[in-house]
């Protein structure tokens, strides 16, 4: 297999953990087999992998599960700049606007 990424040859199959965030859930994946390039370290998600995954993902997302909410916590330039009152206010919002989506 030649690399995508930078062309190289010599990739050669590994074993990863690998994240998904798919239908507004988050998937943690454990031994996934990746070629990895050994030129620029380069993982690689097959088309075979990819739709073991998803089919993986179609089962459970059909089962009651746990929902995931990623919210961006504020900058510490911004939240120096503010009254702790402000910042803890502006946290309070984005994770409240998290939990309606």
């Amino acid at each position: 297999m030649i690399c995508p990424k930078c062309g190289g040859t010599g990739v050669a199959e590994e074993i990863i953990s690998y994240q998904m965030e798919c239908r507004n859930h988050l998937f943690c994946f454990e031994d996934v087999p990746a070629p990895k390039c050994p030129d620029c370290g380069h993982y690689t998600i097959t088309e075979e992998t990819m739709s073991v995954m998803l089919a993986k993902v179609e089962q459970i997302t059909q089962k009651a599960t746990i929902s995931y909410h990623r919210c961006r916590w504020p900058k510490a330039q911004q939240i120096d700049e503010q009254q702790p009152t402000a910042a803890v206010a502006e946290v309070m919002e984005t994770l409240n606007k998290s939990a309606r989506k």
